[in-house]
């Protein structure tokens, strides 16, 4: 967790709300999470983990897709 706090009760309901909202807005372009990314989601909810260790493993991943994506389309 890179030495940080995990967070509280009222940044964990913030972040879910976010979240939330996030979601509503991709819903109205027409968008969607896949269950992958769903339980990305979940389990930085589950650990609690502050924005910027969430921040880099959504990079991590998005990363990781786009190099899967890549070396399909070879």
């Amino acid at each position: 967790m890179h030495g940080r706090h995990q967070l509280t009760d009222a940044e964990l309901a913030a972040a879910k709300y976010n979240f939330a909202q996030a979601k509503a807005s991709l819903a109205c372009e027409n968008m969607h999470l896949t269950a992958e990314e769903e339980a990305l989601f979940k389990r930085f909810e589950d650990e609690r983990l502050p924005y910027e260790d969430c921040r880099r493993q959504l990079i991590a991943f998005s990363r990781s897709q786009r190099r899967a994506k890549a070396h399909a389309a070879e």
